[in-house]
């Protein structure tokens, strides 16, 4: 019978940085107990996998049921890069100062006023922005197809950063000590 489990537990903190780690690790597996299991496979998703928790699963099912091995998806440091469709696993859109900057210089193009402008007003500012273009589009004095270029930072959630990936090898090596220190049998 095919079975899937998800634990969370204690991984490492960045020694490098100096940084605490305050997230938990969580990884999930996924196995046939009727078969004599040969091996243990990562499902590793590429950048932005968080995007769709959906296809981490049923790929990881498929493995498990298809092959002689144990299946693990890592929930590695900042695995959320993406939104997804799991609020728990979407990362934060915010306004750096340099996306106020660019947003900022796009009003002032179309004279809107923005003192005012700050994270907390930004949405009805573009919203206004959207007003003022669709109207100088029906009167024919921006092509039907322009659009402005405006951004937003994705701020990964848990209080996680980008670190190239360190953080996250880390993560595998410790979801694998601790999947055979629960299962021995998979060692």
């Amino acid at each position: 019978m095919l079975i899937n489990q998800t634990f969370e537990i204690d991984s490492c903190d960045d020694v490098e940085l100096g940084i605490k780690r305050t997230s938990k690790l969580e990884y999930r597996i996924s196995y046939d107990d009727e078969k004599d299991l040969k091996a243990i496979v990562f499902v590793i998703g590429g950048y932005g996998a968080n995007a769709n928790i959906y296809f981490l699963d049923s790929y990881r099912n498929y493995i498990a049921k298809n092959f002689d091995v144990v299946t693990i998806n890592v929930f590695y440091h900042c695995f959320c890069q993406r939104r997804s469709d799991v609020e728990k696993y979407s990362t934060l859109a915010d306004f750096t100062k340099d996306d106020l900057k660019l947003i900022e210089k796009v009003l002032r193009k179309y004279n809107i006023p923005c003192d005012q402008l700050a994270n907390n007003t930004v949405v009805s500012h573009c919203e206004y922005l959207s007003e003022i273009m669709t109207e100088l589009k029906m009167l024919n004095r921006l092509p039907y197809d322009f659009e402005e270029r405006l951004s937003a930072t994705f701020i990964p959630s848990r209080g996680e950063y980008q670190n190239f990936g360190i953080m996250a090898a880390i993560d595998h090596i410790n979801a694998l000590k601790d999947l055979v220190k629960r299962f021995p049998k998979f060692a």
